[in-house]
């Protein structure tokens, strides 16, 4: 039993029905809270430019700006404006900001698939919960090695949030955040100059964890000891 099977597993039997109040609150809370900070950066020069790069279109959508995306275009422009203006969630244990890549890439895959709300339920509270005990086990560390927390956790935890949205087996949620440690990225060299990078990552890393997921579906596979492997997070 690898760790990522034990997420996988954890993952897969999460009942949005049964979750306790506060855990449903907290996600109805991080659903307002992307929206509104999406709607707040929609004018941004940032946003203009990850707009520019969508080539998709489809049912997911873009908060605050019409028409229709697919869900990778939506998933990147959702997660960067929601954590554009750094004012987005934070989990101070990591820190990692957990709602700006979890929401968009559960969003942007419910709205494509045409899930339930209680899938959307699921995949974010899922999605959250990993991403921040994630987070806990080196407090301090990732940014210390130069990467950002945010980005490297995001991705394998979206993965799993949107594979359980779909209601994924376990070994093919277990495969996603396989596939995910090989899409999972962000250096903090930002820093130097202020570039748009640091922005950039949320919503990158929302992408990675619905395209690790849909790898996955289709039967692709992932290392199991993706976490903690030799050569492993």
């Amino acid at each position: 039993m690898t760790i990522s099977r034990e997420l996988a597993r954890f993952a897969a039997h999460v009942d949005a029905n049964k979750l306790p109040d506060r855990s449903r609150k907290t996600v109805r809370l991080l659903m307002l809270d992307v929206a509104g900070l999406c709607v707040a950066a929609r004018n941004s020069d940032y946003i203009a430019a990850a707009r520019a790069s969508a080539v998709s279109t489809g049912k997911a959508t873009a908060f605050g700006h019409d028409g229709g995306f697919g869900p990778y275009d939506s998933a990147l422009i959702n997660g960067t404006a929601a954590h554009g203006e750094d004012y987005d969630d934070t989990f101070e244990g990591g820190p990692v900001h957990a709602g700006a890549v979890i929401v968009p890439a559960v969003l942007a895959v419910a709205e494509h698939r045409g899930l339930s709300g209680a899938s959307i339920v699921r995949g974010i509270a899922v999605g959250v919960e990993i991403m921040c005990r994630m987070s806990l086990v080196a407090p301090e560390a990732t940014h210390k090695a130069s990467f950002h927390p945010t980005a490297v956790f995001g991705a394998p935890a979206a993965a799993a949030g949107v594979a359980a949205a779909l209601g994924l087996p376990a070994d093919k949620i277990a495969h996603a955040i396989g596939v995910a440690g090989s899409l999972a990225s962000g250096i903090i060299e930002y820093l130097a100059d202020g570039s748009w990078t640091k922005r950039l990552h949320a919503g990158a890393a929302a992408q990675a964890g619905i395209r690790a997921a849909l790898l996955a579906e289709g039967g692709f596979t992932g290392p199991a000891t993706v976490l903690e492997g030799s050569y492993g997070f």
